[in-house]
């Protein structure tokens, strides 16, 4: 057989190859292909030029395939079974996978978003794992680097259009204390805001916060005495002494049992933070990601 480069297969000539050999029938394979029969048997020719050998020979008995094609009808068949399936859309069945889903995020995330995103995942699975990849507060780098599937924290402005983004939900800020604190009872005031000392959650890359912005625009300052890039033990904290601490509201309803803190509405104007999910555009048609997307925002909703 003369050299064949790929380049110059016509694939459509591999099909006719599988159906000539399963029908040994000239015509009767030009009516599965839906052509005419002269159009088949050049196509017959095309394929003895291609593979250098007759393929199919005439007998009493009916044509019959050469020991060359005889060979050639298992690789082929695979061949074009390997095309179908790459062509074949892609599909994800959470009751079959397994392997594990990469949340970046806070604490926040952890204490509202995770455990609601447990409970639902397990109505369709027992054999995916969630794994929380630990974030700065202003970081994106693992979801662009591929380091986690998702990103969840507030006003995630996408870096670029490499990623998007999906509004969650908004949550108004609330102040915290110790139910021991002396302004535990009663209605929040500015003064008592600014006259204790406040603990704050902060990992470094910024001096201040946005309630520390907002403070400076009405031309006050708070006091902080405590920074900490942890949301539960920082929360913790608060149990012994007279720190305050400004988060939001929704991260509070898992404290708010204990009976060990009070919480108030803040004596000021302040907008509620928005929280967002974002992902990597690379993954937008992934079934596998776009499941577990899906469940996630489920469980935003039920935060």
């Amino acid at each position: 057989m003369t050299q064949t480069h790929i380049q110059d297969i016509d694939l459509n000539l591999l099909i006719a190859f599988d159906v000539l050999l399963e029908e040994r029938h000239i015509t009767n394979s030009a009516i599965r292909l839906n052509i005419t029969q002269p159009a088949m048997s050049r196509t017959l020719g095309r394929l003895r030029e291609m593979f250098g050998d007759p393929i199919i020979v005439r007998t009493p008995n009916g044509y019959v395939p050469t020991a060359r094609a005889e060979d050639l009808i298992d690789p082929i068949k695979g061949i074009l079974k390997q095309i179908q399936q790459t062509l074949v859309e892609p599909t994800f069945d959470p009751a079959t996978a397994d392997g594990e889903f990469r949340v970046c995020t806070l604490g926040y995330g952890e204490v509202v978003i995770i455990p609601r995103l447990m409970e639902i995942i397990s109505r369709d699975t027992s054999n995916v794992e969630i794994v929380i990849v630990p974030r700065s507060i202003y970081s994106y780098e693992a979801v662009i680097e591929g380091k986690a599937d998702i990103l969840f924290g507030a006003r995630l402005d996408a870096p670029s259009k490499s990623c998007a983004v999906q509004p969650l939900f908004k949550d108004k800020f609330v102040c915290i204390m110790s139910q021991s604190h002396p302004l535990a009872e009663g209605p929040m005031t500015l003064e008592g805001y600014l006259k204790y000392p406040h603990s704050i959650i902060h990992t470094g890359e910024r001096p201040g916060s946005y309630v520390d912005t907002m403070l400076g625009q009405l031309g006050h300052k708070r006091r902080i005495q405590k920074r900490s890039p942890h949301w539960t033990s920082s929360l913790m904290s608060l149990q012994t002494t007279n720190l305050l601490q400004t988060v939001p509201e929704r991260m509070t309803k898992a404290l708010v049992g204990t009976g060990n803190f009070a919480i108030k509405d803040l004596p000021f104007e302040l907008e509620p933070s928005r929280f967002e999910l974002m992902w990597h555009a690379r993954h937008n048609s992934d079934p596998r990601h776009t499941w577990f997307r899906e469940r996630f925002i489920e469980a935003a909703k039920c935060a």
